[in-house]
């Protein structure tokens, strides 16, 4: 059974109260990584986020001296945790409406949604990525965070929660762009922040993949693709 529109926001809620508002230098390395150098972006570029939560990567743009920001989200308490943003403009309402709306005539050099796509049936995440091709400048890229169904630690994180509908993998993101105009350009690993962490994960998974026949191309939790508007200009 779905969740009510009470369940839902009182599951909203408490996600909203575990989650961190305050930037912090890991945060800024993290986004180096995800953001700039995957997407190579700089800071003279427009950027949408679509799922903006409580503002983390608004508040990275914000410190790296992006000046024409755009985020979005549909739930209506964020604004108390947004309130410190100062060069972010902030829509909290129904994301297709806004775009259709208040955004009818604007693109973007970078649209970003993270952590967003899985929690969208279907067809309304083709809808919204179809939507967002009319949205984004010649040269600009979509860049997308996902749980990976195709790994099993990316399992945990999938079904850790009723909330995440479409599960997504490494060759489903290449099979999304191509049902919504647009072109894959890559799909990478989420890599974690810390050395050894990385050292670990990678001997474990090298150890995993010697023993069996069949294993992921990508065994991180999280996927991270880029897309460019197809035909690209």
């Amino acid at each position: 059974m779905p969740l009510s529109d009470k369940q839902r926001a009182a599951f909203y809620t408490s996600h909203r109260e575990r989650s961190a508002t305050t930037f912090k230098n890991k945060h800024r390395k993290q986004y180096d990584r995800e953001f700039t150098e995957l997407t190579r972006a700089d800071a003279s570029m427009s950027v949408l986020e679509i799922g903006c939560g409580t503002g983390l990567f608004l508040r990275y743009l914000e410190a790296s001296g992006y000046r024409e920001i755009v985020g979005l989200d549909m739930d209506q308490n964020l604004a108390e945790a947004l309130a410190d943003l100062r060069c972010s403009e902030i829509f909290l309402d129904d994301v297709m409406s806004v775009i259709k709306s208040k955004l009818a005539n604007r693109t973007f050099d970078r649209i970003v949604m993270l952590d967003v796509a899985e929690h969208l049936q279907l067809d309304v995440l083709v809808d919204l990525l179809s939507l967002l091709g009319s949205h984004i400048n010649p040269g600009g890229r979509l860049l997308l965070r996902v749980p990976n169904v195709e790994s099993p630690w990316g399992l945990k994180m999938f079904f850790g929660s009723f909330d995440h509908i479409t599960p997504l993998s490494p060759g489903r993101m290449h099979e999304l762009g191509k049902m919504t105009g647009w072109s894959c350009l890559g799909v990478s690993a989420q890599q974690p922040g810390r050395a050894s962490r990385r050292l670990k994960e990678w001997l474990i998974n090298k150890l995993l993949a010697a023993m069996l026949s069949y294993h992921p191309d990508i065994w991180t939790a999280n996927l991270m693709a880029v897309y460019a508007r197809n035909p690209e200009p």
